[in-house]
């Protein structure tokens, strides 16, 4: 299908954010085997494609507008009243399904291979519907061959006369390449009528009887095949394989191998069909790279192969059979979410903004397939409009002689567009001279991706990294998703140590977590995880709403230390508030208050709560929020970011710790209580004596004692000055 990548570009980026009922979706069908599509119901726009959909779209079915026919039989279909999966029909050699997604969306799938039975039983009711009424249909690109298959949509049973039954088999013509009928496979159709005449090979009657068996056993085959003939390594391929020639095709059919790749390419193959030999087996190359010219530029390819040599009658070679198996956006996507592991690593144990910068582009230096070098351009202070001499150079890798400041035509382009993505191209002359370096044996850098870092408050840029793409990349989707990725992860590395102090705990504990990513990501390590998966495994809990109320962001530690699903934080967020269904009655009011004037005065809240016992039954969990307001150039609030952690242990220590002095003051309370009591017992005997006129020395000794400790222990109680008035009688002559 020849369409267009600006158009598919552009789709894509429109549908970067999803709704929060297509967020879980995505993520889950992200990595999903099967080509996999999401449209939205009323206009059958496709709003999400997986990888496996633009795979299987790079390996060109047969039948042109497959997708526009499904987009007709689904538009026609009627609408299931409640969520059902089914059939729709046969396209691109496939059986494809859908499933209704809420109320605004459709998934449509494919499984690898159609049944055969469900092929021959199983066929799409294509309305009569002109050209010119269809939907449009957002257009596909190359990305790369996957091992499904391809069959073409003409091959279906006929209807056989019983006399054609009687036809014995070796009358026969099997030989599709001489022997023509009506009914003929397309491609097939397409190489008889090829002009043979101006190849190496010469016309079809010419060939020998061997070549013409060895390809048509190539051209049945559903996996991509090449046949590299005689010396010279003339090639001829089957459908499935035109992905490994791209524009190029129909051209090196019959063409010598080096005129096709050029010598280094064919030294190569060269190399591994010897090794082959002299081993006395069939070649296996795993991941291996090849400099392709297939799109008018040398691009680094990644294949698996495998090479079959093809002996004589009597053992000499005779040529080739090759099956490529392309691999490269599978390559990259593993080099890719290396990198982001490593980024994430080696920015989270940094303690300052400038070891975040340096740490960024060490990470760049050598490891990067994608990009070949990285500049690093901080804003100066004060902030002042963007220009030539708000930024200058922080931190680079793999490129020399940068000047001082950022170029003045990026300083320009970032003021009308600060929060998004740019790409510069030298072809457009929108690439500074600066940045067209020259590398060693790849070329040089035609493509740079300006990436604004936008600081807290939504309005000024706190940084602006360069990334110059490797020169023998493309410009695909899968790129801009990896550079955005890159871009969110330093927009929430200048968060951390742009927040308030109060909030600089929140960076100490993303340092102490990273000892425990390393131990985690080793035990991962064989699993693919992209970056909104590792931002769910944040020590905090984070989320961003809206000033209505309405959450943009969650993650899974929130929702854990609120007790509550995604579902139902979503659902409570569109009523107003969030946190209405989690906050304990008794503390609502007061952080409903604190809420209110966060959004209101524009200063930064905090406050603590408890969660509702409705939802964890099992324990009181105390947590404390803090909250940090993004605004627009207006003032007017955008965003608010929010933090959460769980305060329960210190909350439990100090309830524990109040009880604990409570119970000593009242055990002492009942201690001189109980003393006091026992020694007015004993003045009051005294005192009878005293009054019969008893006056020894040890009595009146034994009595001063005996009032000194009694008078320090009420003395407390504020209880001495009735005793005192029964010790000042003269018979006792006692001197205090």
């Amino acid at each position: 299908m020849a369409l267009a990548d600006d158009v598919y570009t552009a789709s894509r980026e429109a549908s970067g954010s999803f709704p929060p009922e297509l967020d879980a979706l995505v993520d889950f069908i992200a990595d999903d085997a099967r080509p996999t599509c999401i449209l939205e119901h009323l206009t059958s726009t496709v709003v999400y494609r997986n990888a496996a959909f633009d795979t299987f779209v790079a390996t060109d079915p047969s039948t042109p507008g497959w997708f526009e026919s499904l987009l007709d039989v689904l538009s026609n279909a009627p609408t299931p009243k409640q969520p059902s999966s089914g059939n729709i029909g046969i396209f691109a050699s496939q059986l494809w399904s859908s499933k209704r997604v809420g109320a605004s969306w459709i998934a449509v799938f494919t499984h690898q291979h159609a049944p055969d039975k469900v092929w021959l039983d199983v066929q799409p009711h294509i309305p009569d519907v002109q050209e010119s009424s269809r939907i449009p249909v957002i257009p596909l690109t190359r990305h790369e061959s996957d091992n499904s298959s391809t069959r073409s949509t003409s091959t279906t049973l006929s209807s056989l006369a019983n006399s054609d039954l009687d036809t014995p088999l070796e009358d026969l013509a099997v030989d599709w390449l001489l022997h023509t009928h009506p009914n003929l496979d397309p491609w097939i159709d397409f190489l008889i009528h090829h002009n043979w005449q101006n190849t190496v090979l010469g016309p079809l009657q010419s060939w020998s009887p061997i070549l013409r068996q060895m390809y048509t056993t190539v051209l049945a085959s559903r996996e991509p095949r090449v046949l590299y003939w005689g010396n010279d390594l003339c090639m001829l391929y089957n459908e499935c394989a035109k992905f490994v020639v791209g524009e190029m095709h129909p051209k090196p059919l019959g063409m010598p191998l080096a005129d096709v790749w050029g010598l280094a390419v064919h030294t190569e193959i060269l190399k591994m069909i010897h090794t082959g030999v002299k081993r006395g087996k069939p070649v296996c190359q795993r991941d291996y790279e090849l400099i392709l010219t297939r799109y008018g530029f040398p691009e680094s390819c990644f294949f698996d192969l495998v090479f079959l040599p093809i002996p004589s009658p009597d053992g000499h070679f005779l040529g080739v059979c090759a099956e490529f198996t392309e691999i490269t956006e599978k390559v990259l996507q593993k080099n890719r979410q290396l990198i982001s592991k490593n980024i994430l690593e080696n920015v989270s144990k940094s303690t300052s903004l400038p070891d975040v910068w340096q740490a960024f582009v060490r990470t760049l230096e050598h490891n990067s397939k994608d990009v070949s070098f990285a500049a690093v351009y901080t804003r100066t202070k004060p902030p002042s409009i963007h220009g030539a001499g708000t930024f200058q150079l922080e931190a680079a890798c793999n490129i020399e002689g940068l000047g001082a400041h950022l170029p003045r035509s990026i300083s320009n382009a970032l003021q009308t567009s600060a929060n998004d993505v740019i790409v510069v191209q030298g072809k457009k002359d929108t690439l500074p001279k600066e940045f067209a370096v020259s590398i060693s044996e790849v070329g040089s850098v035609d493509t740079a991706y300006v990436l604004p870092i936008v600081d807290l408050d939504g309005v000024h840029l706190s940084a602006v990294v360069v990334l110059g793409l490797n020169p023998r990349r493309s410009i695909n989707p899968s790129v801009r998703q990896f550079t955005e990725s890159i871009r969110d992860m330093l927009f929430k590395s200048v968060a951390l140590f742009s927040l308030p102090s109060q909030q600089r705990e929140a960076r100490a504990i993303s340092q102490a977590l990273s000892q425990e990513l390393e131990s985690m990501t080793l035990k991962a390590e064989k699993s693919e995880q992209n970056f909104t998966r590792m931002l769910r495994d944040a020590p905090i809990g984070m989320c961003m709403h809206r000033r209505d109320g309405h959450c943009v962001y969650v993650n899974d530690i929130l929702l854990e230390l609120l007790g509550m699903s995604k579902v139902n934080f979503f659902k409570a967020a569109e009523e107003g508030n969030a946190w209405r269904e989690a906050v304990h009655e008794d503390d609502f009011e007061t952080f409903n208050q604190t809420w209110a004037a966060a959004i209101e005065t524009g200063k930064p809240m905090g406050a603590e709560f408890r969660v509702k016992p409705a939802l964890l039954p099992n324990e009181v969990r105390w947590l404390e929020v803090s909250a940090q307001q993004r605004r627009d150039q207006d003032g007017n609030l955008e965003y608010l970011y929010v933090w959460l952690r769980d305060i329960s242990s210190r909350k439990q220590l100090a309830e524990q710790k109040l009880a604990d002095a409570l119970e000593t003051k009242r055990r002492s309370e009942i201690f001189i209580d109980m003393y006091a009591h026992h020694l007015r017992q004993s003045y009051q005997s005294l005192s009878t004596n005293i009054a019969t006129g008893y006056h020894t020395k040890c009595v009146t000794l034994w009595a001063r004692s005996c009032y000194l400790l009694m008078a320090f222990c009420l003395r407390c109680l504020r209880c001495l000055t009735p005793l005192k008035a029964v010790f000042s009688q003269p018979k006792l002559e006692i001197r205090l």
